[in-house]
């Protein structure tokens, strides 16, 4: 797999995984709906599409398994991930960027007709 690049933007599905464990840990099934909630439905992540943005992300060193909380029950076919600093990092590069776009395209007021044309 080839490193993730700064200067690119994340996949979108990898961006809302990130912006997902910045809350805390969380397993899959935990991820998924934290990004349904978060996109009001517009982003659902199938579970194959899902599982391998995770192993990609912990293959990127972006994200860590980790152990469950305490009071969830075992459950060995349960894995939990966190955010390594490395992927707190690039995902805090990630919403710089994404202001800037932000900032960009306010400052050309697309909706008063302002700007160039």
């Amino acid at each position: 797999m080839a490193p993730v690049r700064n200067n690119r933007a994340l996949k979108p599905q990898w961006f809302h995984i990130l912006l997902a464990l910045a809350e805390g840990t969380l397993h899959g099934l935990g991820i998924q709906r934290a990004i349904l909630e978060r996109t009001e439905g517009k982003m659902r992540l199938w579970p194959a599409m899902l599982y391998r943005s995770l192993d990609a992300l912990v293959d990127e060193g972006l994200i860590r398994t980790v152990d469950g909380p305490d009071h969830d029950p075992p459950d060995e076919r349960r894995q939990y991930y966190a955010l390594a600093p490395k992927g707190r990092k690039r995902l805090n590069a990630e919403v710089e960027m994404m202001a800037g776009w932000v900032a960009a395209a306010r400052a050309l007021r697309p909706d008063s007709g302002g700007g160039r044309q």
